[in-house]
């Protein structure tokens, strides 16, 4: 039954090792479609001057310690319509110094990442890139403001390994002695296989048996209509909107005092950070879909969820690789999302509900199994009806200090390459103890004023749960 999800191609020699099947289709959509599905971090220091020969030792010694950092992308020899990375000692990723001028230490890199977020990953290059930005006049100042950029192919990492990666970076920049990860890890396994090795024959079954009756269930017996936010006007079919469009990002930032809270009040209230944020994106949603007074609607929500800890062995973050998956579709009807803040913080009770059942159900896992497949149709065209209204996937509290030696890690940003997502997609984390959600979407099908209004209502509504 399951030779339909996946068939692992096999192993050519010890250095070359097969993508699993949603890692492959993702480097699939990110060759065909202009980097689409690309994610990255910037690192927002202040301290002493960073080199670009003291960047590129830091990130040749992370190469020693992840494989995944020293292999080259490759087409399977057999196969191509398969990717594999193969090991190479001799890699060397693309590290450059970008220089900028103090004052535009804030949206320097967001200027540049618009100018080059389509510049393919090629055959035979590494999967990583990293840029450094920095004022040349601020090279004497020791709390001078400096950004390390760091853009990854999806296909090797998610938001918790990536966010690891990035916190070893500025462990070995701050470390002197080098002592710090000198060691490899083992090359780490695909989550299809962490998923397989974790169910047993019969739980194969069930697990995704439950998960695919729910998932047609729930479609059959569903009478309204799906919500959509207001896309912008454009004059190009959409199905060549990564040829037209390019990745708006916008963040909304909760101070460390806010932060704190808010966690508070979450406690209070008994409900996890992340549903009452989710609580908040879908009452600033709800807010910009068009009323009808004869046909009401439903807002449809994908959330993500990622599988690491609920495979067997977990899967550890420092493992840089894609371990991430989803559950059925959160939904509710658009007129009755609450404005109130009791309303808001009774939604986050209902969506916290759904994803401890869906958790339950095993779905998390049986939704890892199939998730190629799904996103196979991410390939073809672009089926608005058959799509939900909006995507978000929190990373969580992330494993980031405060000083890494000299240098202070002042925020971190995510950003990622929606040039062909049709959807607006939000991302929720923790960092230091500062909450950051950010807003992107692809301009103009999805219009920057209209990211800007979903972040400023959030931020809104975020502000009367915790005051109210």
């Amino acid at each position: 039954m399951f030779n339909w999800l996946w068939q692992n191609s096999p192993i050519v020699n010890s250095k070359q090792h097969a993508l699993g099947p949603t890692a492959n289709v993702f480097m699939k959509t990110s060759q065909l479609y202009q980097g689409s599905g690309r994610v990255g971090e910037i690192l927002h220091l202040e301290g002493p001057c960073i080199s670009l020969d003291q960047l590129k030792k830091v990130i040749a010694r992370l190469q020693r310690r992840h494989p995944v950092l020293r292999s080259r992308l490759k087409v399977h020899p057999s196969n191509p319509n398969h990717f594999i990375l193969e090991e190479d000692e001799t890699l060397q990723l693309q590290v450059e110094e970008i220089p900028r001028k103090r004052h535009d230490c804030l949206d320097s890199w967001l200027q540049e990442w618009r100018k080059r977020e389509k510049e393919p990953t090629n055959i035979g290059e590494g999967l990583v890139r990293v840029w450094l930005l920095q004022d040349p006049d601020d090279k004497d100042d020791l709390n001078g403001p400096r950004e390390v950029v760091i853009m990854c192919e999806h296909c090797i990492c998610d938001g918790l390994s990536l966010s690891n990666a990035c916190h070893e970076l500025l462990t070995i920049l701050s470390d002197e002695d080098g002592n710090l990860f000198c060691d490899s890890l083992d090359w780490p396994i695909s989550m299809e296989d962490a998923v397989w090795k974790s169910l047993s024959i019969i739980n194969r079954y069930i697990t995704l048996g439950r998960f695919i009756f729910s998932t047609v269930y729930t479609n059959i017996t569903s009478k309204l209509g799906t919500a959509r936010i207001p896309l912008g006007n454009i004059d190009f079919p959409v199905d060549d909107m990564d040829k037209h469009c390019h990745t708006e990002l916008v963040y909304g930032i909760l101070n460390k005092q806010m932060t704190a809270k808010f966690i508070a009040k979450c406690r209070q209230e008994k409900v996890t950070v992340t549903a009452a944020v989710i609580s908040a994106i879908l009452s600033a949603a709800s807010s910009l879909i068009p009323t009808d007074s004869t046909q009401d609607t439903l807002l449809k929500i994908i959330l993500g969820a990622d599988t690491r800890r609920r495979c067997i062995p977990p899967i550890p973050s420092r493992d840089l690789s894609f371990h991430m998956s989803s559950m059925a579709l959160f939904s509710v009807t658009t007129s009755t999302v609450p404005k109130t803040s009791d309303g808001l913080w009774q939604l986050a009770r209902t969506v916290g509900h759904h994803v401890k059942k869906c958790i339950d159900a095993g779905q998390v896992l049986a939704f890892g199994m199939i998730q190629a497949k799904i996103c196979e149709q991410s390939l073809g065209p672009i089926h608005f009806p058959q799509m939900p209204t909006y995507s978000i996937s929190s990373w969580g509290l992330l494993p980031f200090v405060e000083y890494y030696g000299q240098w202070k890690l002042t925020r971190m940003s995510p950003f990622v390459n929606l040039v062909r997502g049709p959807l607006p997609f939000t991302t929720i984390q923790t960092v230091n103890g500062v909450l950051t959600m950010m807003f992107s979407g692809s301009n103009p099908l999805i219009a920057s004023h209209t990211l800007a209004a979903l972040r400023d209502r959030s931020m809104d509504s975020l502000q009367q749960m915790i005051n109210n």
